[in-house]
């Protein structure tokens, strides 16, 4: 590739960054579900570009010595700490919802109610008591209308 195509792919890069930003800047929550969806999918764009970002740096570092990349590589080191910065943005606003659901599962964990143990009448075996055990038993359990 030449200087040219890789600026151009810089931009175009810098234009997606921008628009992620943007979506960030303007964040407003509605509904939990959709916003926690919205947001990690924009936070794998962002790990998608930075990726992206890595591999243009490589390919302006594989062009002939004799090119001049001083001001082509300060904007791209410039995009990728944007991006990252972003990407943090997205990961606080994340732990956010995240820390709300800990909150809401633990709270639902904390809400069984411990019913009293029930003494249920042991059978030793002699037939003479059975119909008493069963008595007592049904009583317990089986007569249970709540």
């Amino acid at each position: 590739m030449t200087i040219i195509e890789l600026n151009r792919k810089q931009m175009t890069f810098q234009n997606k960054v921008s628009k992620v930003k943007k979506f960030i800047n303007s964040f407003q929550p509605t509904d939990s579900t959709k916003d926690y969806i919205a947001l990690k999918s924009k936070l794998d764009n962002i790990k998608s570009i930075i990726k992206e970002l890595d591999i243009l740096q490589n390919d302006y570092c594989a062009l002939p010595d004799k090119v001049k990349l001083k001001d082509s590589l300060e904007t791209l080191s410039d995009l990728q700490e944007e991006a990252e910065e972003t990407k943090v943005s997205f990961l606080v606003l994340l732990s956010n919802y995240e820390s709300k659901n800990e909150t809401v599962n633990n709270t639902s964990k904390n809400n069984h109610v411990k019913l009293p143990d029930l003494p249920f009448p042991t059978f030793i075996g002699k037939f003479q008591e059975f119909e008493q055990f069963k008595l007592q038993f049904m009583n317990l359990t089986g007569n249970n209308t709540c």
